[in-house]
């Protein structure tokens, strides 16, 4: 394979050499600007001198090679008045730089296929192409001068609002979304995994530029980064242009702020109810369950899973069997400190959204009356490794995967997963089950579509004027 620093000098990119120019020498450490920390199941851990987490995952028997630069900061970073922060430089981020105003040209000229998204715990941005090593090192100097060299004007801002102004729109024209939205912001009263990643517009359009390139300077560092590279590509080579370009950016004298949000226990049940025109009716209810480093999160997992389908005393028998719902469909929550685990009905119209709500709450919490089986539980960890394989074999999925169990607690974590789904035993299962899958952890939600908009009291700020004229009298 050829070398990817030899690629690199036969098509030089200007942006690069002037990236590269501005770089400096970056303070001595070890050799050759790596060091080697630990491998397991052909993916090996890398830490540069200035604090750059790398996991490297080759695999020459694939066609395409994924990049994935993961930065440890989401929505629970954000503060009062900060909503959507991180969002926002997720945009501004792929928008340019100064040397590149235009990266969605230059990932489109070299057939490279991008994504970025921010979540609670994380922002991350995955590209992906047909492996070729020129193109790779050009990805890894973008990230150096995307870490460096990010727009953060006013003016770029302005224009990016828009954007993320379609985005939420979109979302508060889906019922499904909003739903699911409003009930995590109930569960969590005091942790910010209540927030919108997404945002709210108000604190979005009045966002403060010196806040954004404070934030921006506080987290888009190296030592708060991970690189995952998987797919076909030489490591070699590869090492040596992450240190040629990523290595070159120092490592920050900054610390970050200390987090202590801390979600008390929930001591009962919690209900909402959505109304608004459009849409089906939705019947949710969610439960508060470990953070996904926990085993007992990948259990319920597993529980989730037997739930959601099955026949007699599970909720496919039970509601779609039934006529009662259309459709019934499970979902893990799961972040570095807490998590959720969601079951969800979608309703035809005209549907009794109560009555569903009840079955659905009743089917779920009794699982101490009607115990999983072994079929149950084997039907469900077959469907995991299923999932599970093919994750291994798809780079795009696989630095995904790895990007978030590195952000979750360690990216080993995604072997540890499949091996406490491959040795659960029933008994493990129902025990979880049965402690979290309970009333008083529960957060119930519907949504009910309308024919017409319901009236709303406004929340207008009050002007005072008018009437203290009244009051108003000479001065002497």
């Amino acid at each position: 394979m050829r070398s990817v620093l030899s690629a690199l000098s036969r098509r030089p990119a200007l942006f690069l050499v002037l990236w590269c120019l501005g770089c400096g020498t970056g303070a001595a450490g070890t050799p050759n600007g790596y060091t080697r920390i630990i491998a397991a199941e052909g993916v090996t851990e890398y830490r540069l001198d200035n604090g750059l987490r790398v996991l490297l995952a080759p695999d020459d028997a694939r066609v395409l090679t994924a990049v994935d630069m993961t930065y440890r900061v989401g929505s629970r970073n954000e503060h009062l008045g900060q909503s959507g922060l991180s969002h926002l430089l997720e945009h501004l981020v792929l928008k340019g730089t100064i040397t590149q105003p235009d990266s969605a040209d230059a990932f489109q000229r070299r057939g490279m296929s991008v994504k970025a998204s921010t979540s609670a715990d994380r922002t991350h941005y995955v590209a992906t192409f047909v492996a070729a090593p020129d193109k790779l090192a050009w990805n890894l100097a973008w990230h150096a001068d995307a870490m460096r060299h990010t727009g953060l004007t006013r003016a770029d801002v302005d224009a990016t609002l828009p954007n993320l102004f379609q985005e939420l729109e979109a979302r508060e024209n889906t019922p499904e979304r909003v739903l699911r939205q409003k009930m995590r912001g109930a569960a969590f009263h005091w942790h910010s995994y209540g927030n919108d990643p997404m945002g709210t517009r108000a604190d979005l359009a009045n966002v403060r530029i010196d806040h954004l390139q404070a934030y921006y300077r506080e987290y888009y560092q190296p030592d708060n980064a991970v690189l995952t590279i998987a797919g076909r590509f030489d490591v070699d080579s590869t090492l040596a242009a992450i240190v040629a370009t990523l290595g070159k950016v120092p490592r920050p004298s900054r610390n970050l702020p200390t987090e202590y949000g801390v979600e008390p226990l929930q001591d009962g049940s919690h209900s909402l109810t959505l109304r608004r025109v459009g849409g089906n009716p939705l019947v949710a209810t969610m439960y508060h369950v470990p953070a996904t480093p926990s085993r007992d999160h990948t259990l319920l997992l597993l529980a989730a899973d037997m739930l959601a389908t099955g026949g007699a005393n599970r909720l496919q028998g039970e509601l779609v069997g039934q006529g009662l719902a259309a459709l019934i469909s499970s979902m893990a929550l799961g972040w570095r400190d807490y998590g959720l685990i969601e079951f969800r009905a979608a309703l035809r119209p005209a549907m009794d959204t109560e009555s569903v709500q009840h079955i659905l709450n009743r089917t779920v919490e009794s699982i101490r009356q009607y115990p999983f089986t072994p079929e149950e539980l084997n039907l469900a960890r077959r469907r995991w490794l299923e999932s599970w394989n093919r994750t291994s074999t798809d780079p795009r999925a696989l630095t995904e995967a790895l990007s978030k169990a590195s952000v979750h607690g360690d990216w080993r974590l995604i072997f540890l997963e499949r091996d406490r789904v491959r040795d659960a035993t029933l008994a493990d299962v129902q025990r979880v089950a049965e402690q979290y899958l309970v009333r008083a952890n529960r957060n119930q939600g519907r949504y009910i579509p309308t024919a017409l908009p319901e009236p709303q009291s406004s929340s207008a700020p009050v002007n005072l004027e008018p009437e203290l004229k009244r009051y108003d009298a000479d001065v002497e």
